[in-house]
């Protein structure tokens, strides 16, 4: 009688949390995101009960960085040899701010590549001949800078996120090609006070649904004003801005990590935007 009733509480919780699941699962694909495949992994999607994953600061297509700085590689398709989507990094590096999910800034205020390019290996440490050098050193080297983001590199335009929870424009330019880099301008372009709280990540791609940036409690994302228009007829293009998400606040303690294009769910299942 009482191994009935145990598994009987057991298929119930099943249920109600396969249920609880399947809830979210249909806001997000309401919410424009579609359903793409599992991710297995123990120490950032912990399926043990009572274990607490990783919390995760930034997402990008090739990588997750903890909140406290340790680095985990990912693969949201194939699994590793581990027979899990993530591993991690082989590195005593721990990130302190990055620039394009591409070059990091460590504690120990040094640059390192994230990826490896060329004859490079991911995680070595980038020297002063490197081209671009001075290029990171400017925009990275202040410790109050968490994540930037290249607007527009014809133009030198980046976006910096701070720890005052603000994004801000810089623009880079030389007088000549002999003359030193430096920062011409600095323009607030999303402040944490027009959004209720602090910003503390973001991307961005332009006005299109990549866009996107977190507050300490939101997530507001670029979102089509005329979308019905604009997918329908070849001669509209879709106008966007910057909304909130209502259903990614509703579901926030069920979204592990989100980079703008791509989400996951701390039932391990990732989701795509669809627009």
């Amino acid at each position: 009688m009482k191994k009935r009733l145990k598994l009987g509480i057991v298929v119930i919780c099943v249920f109600l949390c396969c249920g609880c699941n399947g809830t979210i699962t249909r806001a997000l694909r309401h919410d424009g995101f579609s359903i793409g495949s599992k991710f297995v992994c123990e120490k950032i999607v912990p399926t043990k009960k009572d274990s607490i994953g990783e919390k995760i600061k930034y997402f990008t297509d090739t990588h997750m960085i903890s909140e406290s700085g340790k680095i985990y590689e990912i693969s949201l398709g194939q699994a590793y040899a581990n027979k899990e989507n993530c591993k991690e990094a082989s590195t005593d590096v721990y990130v302190k701010s990055m620039l394009d999910g591409n070059i990091i800034k460590g504690t120990d205020s040094k640059f390192y590549y994230l990826k490896a390019q060329n004859n490079i290996e991911m995680y070595s440490e980038v020297p002063e001949t490197d081209n671009s050098y001075e290029l990171y050193r400017l925009l990275l080297e202040d410790d109050d800078v968490m994540k930037v983001i290249t607007a527009n590199n014809s133009t030198g335009e980046y976006y910096v996120l701070k720890n005052d929870g603000n994004i801000y424009s810089y623009t880079l330019s030389k007088e000549n090609h002999e003359s030193p880099l430096r920062v011409t301008s600095v323009i607030l372009v999303y402040g944490g006070s027009q959004y209720g709280s602090k910003i503390v990540d973001f991307h961005y791609v332009g006005e299109q649904s990549g866009t996107f940036l977190k507050t300490m409690d939101k997530t507001y994302r670029m979102r089509p004003t005329n979308l019905s228009e604009c997918t329908k007829y070849a001669d509209i293009a879709c106008t966007y801005t910057m909304l909130e998400d209502e259903v990614l606040f509703e579901h926030q303690d069920s979204v592990i990590a989100f980079n703008g294009t791509t989400l996951l769910t701390s039932y391990g299942q990732l989701f795509t935007i669809s627009n």
